[in-house]
């Protein structure tokens, strides 16, 4: 289902669908807020009421499963991104520093990319830097693919062999 601004939450879409197949009973917790976040502004005066509306603007994780023996940060992208290690280990900093998971520190925190597609290179650089790799590819993968990861594409890419017939 589109959302409000008419495009289709694909990467929210894979994380609820993951989670109620691989986790179901477990509330599937979506963009937390993460940390106290500590946002200044330099060199430039604004009212005390916007600098403190700036620290409110938090990280967030795509989602948070608090399972019974641990809790798992996790970022979602349809197609594979090493982009997402970054930002969810990032996350897990942050999570760790968050007033409402302080409860929750006697677990384990484990950042987790969550994709649709595998990318071998992509999977083994998240397990090299820590991360949790899922993939998880829903029954609309097809709808994905021609609707958003192929629709620019022409039926020839660029730099696909030809093979040219004999003159």
């Amino acid at each position: 289902m589109p959302g409000p601004t008419g495009r289709r939450p694909w990467s929210t879409q894979l994380l609820r669908e993951w989670a109620a197949h691989k986790y179901p009973g477990i509330v599937l917790r979506e963009q937390l807020r993460l940390g106290p976040t500590e946002a200044r502004l330099a060199g430039v005066t604004v009212s005390p009421a916007l600098e403190a509306a700036l620290r409110v603007e938090n990280w967030y994780a795509d989602g948070l499963l608090v399972a019974p023996a641990e809790i798992l940060i996790i970022e979602a992208k349809v197609k594979p991104d090493p982009g997402a290690v970054g930002q969810v280990l990032f996350y897990l900093r942050m999570a760790i520093r968050t007033p409402v998971l302080q409860d929750t520190l006697h677990l384990p925190f484990v950042p987790v990319v969550l994709y649709a597609e595998d990318d071998f290179e992509v999977t083994r650089y998240a397990q090299q830097m820590g991360c949790r790799v899922e993939i998880y590819t829903p029954q609309w993968i097809a709808d994905y693919l021609t609707q958003v990861q192929f629709r620019r594409r022409s039926t020839l890419s660029p730099g696909a062999n030809v093979v040219a017939e004999p003159l």
